[in-house]
C-alpha cells in the first residue's frame, strides 16, 4: 500500500470546522505544555547547579575596619579547624564582581564599609558539612566578638524544597494540558464519525471495511494534530531561545542564565511526533468501539 493511498480519504474532513479549528487549540496547548516543560528542565539545572555551589561552603564575614588586624589570625584558626578543606579570602575585585550587578560599575570598593569574606569548603556528610559550626564560632569570636559565620546551607535547603514544589506544579500543568489534548481530540474524532455518519455508512454498502474507514479517520486526526503540535512547540521554541539569548546577555543576578541542553532539543523535536501518534491511537480507538456498535 502505497503512501498516498494510505493518506487517500473519501471523507471530506476538509469542509468540518474541526479542520480549521483543531490545529489552532492545539497549538495553543502544546505550545504551552513545551514551555513548561523546558521551564520544570531549567529548574532542576539551576537547582542542582545552585546546589553543588553552597553544599559544604561556609562563609566568614570580618568588618572591614577590624579585617587588618585579625584576618591572618582567623585563616590560620580556620585552617586548623578539622573538616575544613580550603579557605579562600575574597580579594577587592572577587568583590567588586559580586556587587557590580547591583550597584552598577560607577562605584568604588574603598568607599563602601565592605567587610571582608572568607569562602570556607568543608567536607560534607550528606548535604550538610561536617564542621562543628558552633565550635567553629566559638573560637572565632574569642579572636574578636565582631566576626560572624554564614552557613547558606540550610537556607539553600529550604529554596530547593520551594523550587521543588514549583517544578512539580509545573509538571502537573503540563500534563493536564496534555491531557486536555488527547480529550479534545477524542471528542472531534466522536464528533466526526456522526456528522459523517451517511458517508461511512455508504461506505458500508460499497464494501469499505472498518480498518480502511479507521485509517481516514485516524490520519486525519494525526495530521491535524501534529500539524498543530509542530507550529504550537515551534513558537515556544522560538520563545525559549529568546529567553536563553536574553539570560546570557543582560545578566542579572535576580534571574538565572538559562541554558539550550540536549534535553530542551528531545523535548522540542518529540513532542510533536508524540501528539500525532497519541492522536492517531486514542482516534483509532474511539472509532473502531463506535463503528462496532454501528453493525
Amino acid at each position: 500500500m502505497g503512501f498516498k493511498q494510505l493518506l487517500s480519504n473519501d471523507i471530506p474532513f476538509a469542509r468540518d470546522d474541526a479542520h480549521r479549528m483543531l490545529p489552532a487549540m492545539i497549538a495553543c496547548m502544546a505550545g504551552f505544555a513545551a514551555l513548561l516543560l523546558t521551564v520544570a528542565m531549567t529548574l532542576t539545572g539551576t537547582l542542582a547547579s545552585q546546589s553543588k555551589d553552597v553544599t559544604g561552603v561556609v562563609q566568614v564575614e570580618i568588618p572591614a575596619s577590624r579585617a587588618p588586624i585579625f584576618i591572618d589570625d582567623v585563616v590560620s584558626a580556620l585552617r586548623a579547624t578539622a573538616g575544613v578543606e580550603d579557605v579562600t579570602v575574597l580579594e577587592q575585585k572577587d568583590m567588586e564582581a559580586l556587587l557590580k550587578p547591583w550597584l552598577g560599575d560607577g562605584f568604588a570598593l574603598d568607599e563602601l564599609p565592605v567587610p571582608v569574606l572568607i569562602d570556607v569548603k568543608t567536607g560534607v556528610s550528606g548535604d550538610k558539612t561536617v564542621v562543628d559550626l558552633e565550635a567553629l564560632r566559638g573560637r572565632l569570636i574569642k579572636i574578636d566578638k565582631s566576626i560572624t559565620v554564614e552557613d547558606r546551607g540550610p537556607w539553600v535547603a529550604h529554596m530547593v524544597k520551594a523550587m521543588t514544589l514549583l517544578q512539580a506544579l509545573v509538571l502537573l500543568v503540563a500534563a493536564l494540558l496534555l491531557a486536555c489534548v488527547l480529550g479534545m481530540i477524542v471528542l472531534v474524532a466522536r464528533t466526526n464519525l456522526k456528522l459523517h455518519f451517511k458517508t461511512v455508512s455508504l461506505l458500508h454498502m460499497f464494501g469499505a471495511t472498518d480498518d480502511y474507514i479507521l485509517r481516514q479517520f485516524q490520519w486525519n486526526s494525526a495530521i491535524l494534530a501534529g500539524r498543530g503540535s509542530l507550529i504550537g512547540v515551534g513558537v515556544a521554541a522560538a520563545i525559549f531561545v529568546a529567553a536563553v539569548v536574553a539570560s546570557h546577555r543582560f545578566a542579572s543576578p535576580v534571574l538565572p542564565i538559562i541554558s539550550f541542553s540536549p534535553l530542551h532539543l528531545i523535548v522540542f523535536v518529540t513532542l510533536p511526533i508524540f501528539t500525532a501518534l497519541t492522536a492517531l491511537l486514542a482516534t483509532r480507538l474511539t472509532v473502531r468501539s463506535m463503528l462496532h456498535h454501528m453493525h
